[in-house]
Parts: structure tokens; C-alpha cells; sequence
């Protein structure tokens, strides 16, 4: 009689652990999307690269994105480097959305090669391909992500803070050209 009494807890103890395996768990994954790539800044120095993610969180307790870490490329005869964005430490939203804006500064050198690129062609295509971290108090999610858009010329124009170079009859539409033209003889 001891030996039942005994034996009946552990039978017990081994049925949950088999059906534990066959239940669904209960912390549904993040699912994160790029939701737009903008350029807010064009300079003949610089340019500004405007990512904003989107991360949906389906499960009732909030999570914390620990790292988001991307690059920001385009194609032109391979992948051309432009430059990287990361944020770190951000609050999610349980049940709901919770939308992230990166910046990403592209220095005067990668700019021009991009200019010249999209003033050669008559588009450019920037592609925005990283991971996000996100904790969910029990584990951790990778959440791989890649997105692309294609820019034509004429999406720049109203981003150049003049036309003309006061003063002086030089426009710099024409200097962009010339200088894809350049940048184009010698690559």
C-alpha cells in the first residue's frame, strides 16, 4: 500500500511533463517590419536615412527591444555600403505596436558615390537589412529583417537647400550631374 501512495505523485509528475511538450507556449513571438526608408537630409556633404520599424508585440506583457542593429546599402555592380543604424533600450508595448525611428547619417564620401549612382541611372534602390533583440522577460527573440525602396531622381529635388549657388549662375542640379558624371568615369 506504501508503494502506491509513493508511486502515485511521480505518475502524477510524469504525465504533466509529457503533455507539457505538446502545449503551445505561451510567449508568442515579436514580429517586426521595416514600415518606411526615407531620406530627410540631402546635402552635397551628407545624407540622412530615415528607417522606421515597426515592432508587434502579441503577447499581454510589455518587452524590451535590447538592440536593433541594421546597415543601409544599395546595389550598383554589388552591395555598396552607406552606413549603420542601432538603438538600444527601448520599451515595447504589450498587445500592440510600437513604432522605432532610426537616423543614419551618410558621410560626404558614400554620398556622392550614391548620387552619382542615382544621377547615372535616374533611381536608387536602398536596402535596409539588420536584426532586433527583444526581450520578453522569459527569452529572447532575433528578429531578422530586410527591406528594400527604390527613389527616383526626382524625389531628391526638393530635398537640395537651393538650385543655384548665390551670386553666381552655377546651378546644383547641374553640378550633381556633372559630378556623376565624374564619379561615373572613374569607378
Amino acid at each position: 500500500m506504501k508503494s502506491r501512495i509513493l508511486s502515485g505523485p511521480f505518475i502524477l509528475v510524469a504525465l504533466v511533463l509529457l503533455t507539457s511538450g505538446c502545449m503551445e507556449s505561451p510567449v508568442q513571438e515579436p514580429v517586426v517590419t521595416v514600415t518606411d526608408i526615407a531620406v530627410s537630409d540631402l546635402s552635397l556633404q551628407t545624407m540622412t536615412v530615415n528607417t522606421t520599424l515597426n515592432i508587434f508585440n502579441p503577447n499581454p506583457i510589455g518587452a524590451r527591444l535590447n538592440n536593433l542593429v541594421f546597415d543601409v546599402s544599395y546595389p550598383d555592380g554589388g552591395r555598396n555600403y552607406l552606413g549603420h543604424g542601432e538603438k538600444a533600450a527601448i520599451e515595447v508595448n504589450g498587445n500592440g505596436n510600437t513604432t522605432v525611428i532610426v537616423p543614419v547619417t551618410v558621410g560626404n564620401v558614400e554620398a556622392a558615390r550614391a548620387v552619382a549612382s542615382l544621377v547615372q541611372k535616374g533611381s536608387i534602390t536602398l536596402n535596409v537589412n539588420g536584426s532586433a533583440f527583444i526581450d520578453v522577460k522569459v527569452t529572447t527573440f532575433e528578429k531578422k529583417f530586410e527591406q528594400s525602396r527604390e527613389f527616383s531622381a526626382t524625389e531628391f529635388e526638393g530635398l537640395l537647400p537651393v538650385t543655384t549657388v548665390p551670386g553666381t549662375g552655377i546651378s546644383v542640379g547641374e553640378g550633381i550631374k556633372q559630378l556623376g558624371g565624374l564619379l561615373g568615369s572613374v569607378s
